[in-house]
């Protein structure tokens, strides 16, 4: 794919553990980016909106843990900007080359003669195979590495066909648009500015977006992705050929990144996927989902393997959705709960023995007023999750 990959310690966390993280392109790349909507965005944030408006070649994203660089006014700014130009003279490309990202405490401003020494480090320890490490870099409070990549199978030049990869990190904080996540994707497509900035929005509304840990939004979240045209296809443009198999794989790419984090959640015991269909509209479906995979009652119901469906359509009732209570039809674990409208019997014991073992809860409703589908991931909730976010700065 023509991207090389690090992850160093620098020193920004206590423990020692790796805390800086280099993904470098060996050719020019087109870069496209998602972002936090909260109002306090942090500096990185900034600074790449920024260089994505006035720049089209990029050739480097540098991202550190345990700092988030976010409420530091002018000089996280400034040191934001500083770490990307750091990172553009040790790597020997132009400034504005580079993208940033900062994640960890809020309010904590970066260490910048740690970090210089990091990235120093970091290009000396560049490789084909560092992805893993540069996963590591970005963990916070995650209990495990994310990162995926695919063949698409779209051809390029010769024997080649255009590959994806990425890498992400998240546990807390978790809630779209986006999250306290970082999501960094490479591919080595040939394909035009407009397509892979409509590609990664369709990708990431159908990921990242979909994912609830705990309600909570941040200002650090970040999504972005280079493309370096290695592959030598055929330019991907909007609605020309292979723009849609490029957006199904690039979805593939991130919906197996954002299941991660949801897997991972802080405290997280299960994986809970709520599926809708039947909805009036797209918005609805959304909503609908997302109330049940928000709602507090239906995570700690998953948590204690308890088969309450009342937690369910409760939350489902709670928002503006079109649809007729007493036409819906309800599935736990595939067991039907309601059937258009009537109550089932079923083994609540059976159940609650299936949310036990099982590590994915599966709810499925159908609205059926309508046939926009959607479905969302989020996860239980458990005492650890209070006992980590009670402690987070210590």
């Amino acid at each position: 794919m023509g991207f090389k990959a690090a992850g160093v310690s620098c020193g920004i966390k206590k423990s020692g553990k790796k805390d800086l993280a280099l993904i470098s392109s060996e050719a020019d790349a087109l870069a496209a980016g998602m972002f936090t909507t909260n109002k306090f965005k942090a500096a990185p944030v900034i600074v790449d909106m920024k260089h994505l408006k006035t720049s089209d070649n990029f050739k480097a994203i540098v991202a550190n843990s345990g700092s988030a660089n976010a409420c530091t006014g002018a000089k996280g700014i400034k040191d934001a900007e500083e770490m990307a130009n750091i990172t553009a003279d040790n790597l020997g490309i132009k400034k504005g080359e580079v993208l940033v990202a900062s994640t960890g405490v809020i309010g904590k401003k970066l260490p910048m003669d740690k970090i210089k020494k990091g990235i120093i480090d970091a290009v000396e320890e560049l490789s084909f195979k560092g992805n893993a490490f540069a996963a590591s870099a970005i963990m916070t409070t995650d209990t495990k590495l994310k990162e995926f990549s695919i063949d698409t199978g779209i051809k390029g030049r010769g024997n080649k066909t255009i590959k994806i990869g990425g890498i992400a990190k998240g546990s807390g904080m978790i809630e779209p648009n986006l999250a306290t996540m970082l999501a960094f994707l490479t591919t080595d497509a040939c394909i035009s500015k407009e397509a892979l900035h409509e590609a990664l929005h369709i990708a990431v509304n159908k990921s990242f977006n979909r994912i609830t840990v705990d309600g909570c939004e941040s200002t650090n979240d970040s999504v972005l992705i280079m493309a370096n045209g290695l592959a030598r296809n055929e330019r991907i443009k909007p609605k020309g050929e292979n723009f849609e198999s490029f957006t199904e794989a690039l979805t593939f790419v991130c919906q197996d990144l954002a299941k991660k984090i949801a897997a991972d959640g802080e405290g997280v015991s299960k994986l809970i996927e709520v599926n809708v269909k039947g909805a009036w509209n797209d918005k609805d479906a959304h909503r609908a989902a997302k109330a049940i995979a928000k709602s507090a009652l239906v995570k700690t119901a998953v948590y204690g393997a308890d088969p309450n469906w009342g937690r369910i359509v409760s939350a489902l009732g709670s928002v503006k959705v079109k649809f007729n209570p007493q036409k819906i039809s309800l599935k736990l674990q595939k067991v039907s709960l309601i059937e258009k409208g009537k109550f089932v019997d079923y083994d609540a014991k059976k159940i609650s023995q299936s949310l036990k073992k099982a590590k994915m809860i599966v709810i499925d409703v159908d609205l059926h007023h309508g046939k926009k589908n959607t479905t969302v991931w989020s996860c239980d909730l458990t005492e650890e999750y209070v006992k980590i976010n009670a402690h987070y700065m210590t």
